[in-house]
């Protein structure tokens, strides 16, 4: 039994209304594009809150030069609309899952429910891929990115840990805990836990002093340290020492102190650091074998570059429990060094059951 996980980076699929909206969106401009009455203030409005973190999206009415009626959904991200995946990008995340063949797959930065049909009914589908069972629950990311699950092997039943509380009472995760049972081979069930810890990204890092810097960066370490606690606090709660997979993108790596939970506190065993890489497809779909493997002297899965400095970090990982036995651990390589159509490169398992 393959079990996946990836990151696949922004898969919306929003409308893109490149041409006849501005990339910035205010209630003045948006009565400039004949909406309806009503229609264009929730999008002011209904801006995403610490209260409420999922923007309200507007339905408006666009009245093109030619006369043609659109009616779409416009949603926005600090004021900006932000757009679908790019239909070649969504090609090549397909073809890479097509390449993994697992039997279960959870993703990272999925937009919501209607996202997953239209890409594995479009483009899954043309490669020969299905997954007849697959679901996203709506989370916290005022991003709208979620996390998914989808499985060839039975789902028997999804739980959120969406409203896991903090200390202060607010919600722990930035984004959501998705935990699936799902039948496998043997015909007894499995525990499978999705997450997407909190990101490194610090907004408008260019604006704060280095001291500022710091203590948002403290400020992250902490929020992920209690994502990871509240993870294991889940699992304790459900008294679960048995075939257990927890899995998704941690923004950390293995042996990072948020995550050291996982290992002393539930005695889970970190797989993909010990992975070897297998070959990924490139755009024509044709397998090229790694080609960055002495970039790091240990396993990686995402590549970040900034201020001139390029850094290596295994952010997609896989835990079990220590029964679970697992037969072999891959990180399907890109073909490309800045990522082919995601950032984040594919890791899966094989469980011998």
């Amino acid at each position: 039994m393959r079990i996946a996980t990836f990151n696949a980076n922004n898969l919306f699929s929003r409308w893109s209304f490149a041409t006849e909206l501005p990339r910035t969106v205010t209630d003045t401009a948006l009565a400039t594009l004949h909406a309806e009455p009503g229609a264009a203030a929730p999008t002011a409005a209904g801006a995403a809150s610490a209260t409420e973190p999922v923007a309200k999206p507007a339905v408006v009415n666009v009245t093109l030069d030619s006369g043609a009626q659109l009616t779409g959904v416009l949603r926005t991200y600090q004021g900006k609309l932000v757009r679908g995946k790019d239909p070649k990008d969504r090609t090549w995340i397909a073809r890479r899952i097509a390449a993994l063949n697992a039997d279960v797959l959870c993703l990272q930065e999925v937009e919501d429910q209607e996202a997953l049909e239209a890409f594995c009914r479009d483009e899954l589908a043309a490669l020969h891929v299905e997954y007849p069972f697959r679901v996203v629950v709506e989370g916290n990311d005022p991003r709208r990115i979620d996390v998914a699950i989808c499985s060839r092997r039975p789902i028997t039943r999804i739980s959120s840990w969406r409203f896991w509380p903090d200390s202060q009472g607010g919600r722990v995760f930035s984004r959501d805990l998705v935990q699936a049972e799902v039948t496998a081979p043997d015909g007894k069930p499995l525990q499978v836990f999705v997450n997407h810890l909190k990101s490194n990204f610090i907004p408008d890092e260019f604006k704060l002093s280095a001291h500022e810097v710091t203590l948002a960066q403290e400020a992250i370490v902490h929020r992920r340290t209690d994502q990871a606690n509240a993870v294991a606090a889940i699992i304790r709660r459900q008294r679960l020492t048995k075939r257990v997979v927890v899995t998704g993108d941690m923004n950390d790596n293995p042996d990072g102190a948020p995550l050291a939970v996982l290992d002393t506190g539930l005695r889970l065993v970190e797989r993909i650091g010990g992975a070897k890489a297998v070959a990924g497809p490139n755009r024509k779909g044709v397998l090229v074998e790694d080609k960055f493997g002495d970039l790091s002297d240990r396993m990686w899965t995402i590549r970040h570059r900034a201020n001139g400095v390029t850094s290596f970090g295994l952010y997609d990982q896989i835990w079990t429990s220590a029964d679970l036995p697992v037969a072999g651990a891959h990180v399907m390589r890109r073909t490309q060094i800045t990522g082919d159509g995601s950032d984040h490169d594919p890791a899966y398992i094989d469980l011998d059951l």
